[in-house]
């Protein structure tokens, strides 16, 4: 996916099956290696950019089960009551966040890496369940903004280079307009190639915010978060 700028120190934040970070002791054993105006949901107004592939090399990697326990990241919908909507039809993935004073953490994330996902998004979505965000990823660099159509959760956005640093990041409020033009468009400081959403306010619990990096780790992609990849 994308490459890590920045070296592995500090320590492992852990957030695969139970949304919050916790100190581990061990590190996670992986090798990493316009068509439309407006795109429906937080997703995506798509634009021309240049092609260019993102370093990578083949990998194996062990994706760790960690016990369910106390979630220091919120993941549902605020005063949700009942059962709420998550997302549906998705991959999971893991991803590496390393903070600016370079603590890591250790996420599941879901995956919208081909443009009908990132369309949907987290349409109508109130309870992320198990996986702490969505991760946008796209094919080559982009600059298009995103979009609250029919998404009723407030939610922050992130967007990384394609080397995986930190761009910048937006809070995005619900627009239940039913002309999604009349909703407003959350654009990125410069070309991105992945965007990760979490509930509004969350973004800095993993981690995310400046000089933070972020990468992909190949071969952990899985039907959810608790499938070994």
């Amino acid at each position: 996916m994308i490459a890590v700028v920045g070296a592995r120190i500090a320590g492992l934040c852990v957030v695969l099956a139970i949304g919050g970070c916790t100190p581990a002791d061990d590190q996670l054993t992986s090798v990493t290696d316009s068509a439309a105006d407006i795109a429906l949901q937080d997703s995506v107004e798509e634009s021309p950019a240049a092609t260019i592939s993102p370093a990578g090399v083949a990998t194996t990697a062990l994706r760790p089960r960690v016990e369910v326990g106390t979630k220091d990241v919120r993941t549902r919908a605020p005063d949700l009551l009942g059962n709420g909507v998550s997302p549906d039809g998705f991959d999971t993935i893991v991803a590496e966040v390393t903070s600016a004073d370079g603590e890591m953490c250790t996420v599941c994330l879901w995956l919208a890496d081909v443009a009908d996902e990132r369309v949907r998004g987290l349409m109508g979505v109130t309870d992320l369940g198990d996986a702490v965000g969505m991760a946008f990823v796209f094919d080559e660099p982009s600059e298009g903004a995103f979009v609250m159509a029919g998404t009723p959760t407030p939610l922050s956005i992130a967007w990384f280079d394609v080397d995986g640093g930190y761009v910048s990041a937006l809070d995005m409020e619900p627009c239940l307009a039913s002309v999604p033009s009349q909703c407003e468009r959350y654009r990125s400081a410069g070309p991105y190639l992945v965007a990760i959403e979490m509930l509004q306010g969350e973004l800095d619990a993993i981690g995310i915010g400046d000089g933070s990096t972020l990468k992909l780790l190949d071969g952990t992609e899985a039907a959810d978060c608790g499938t070994p990849g």
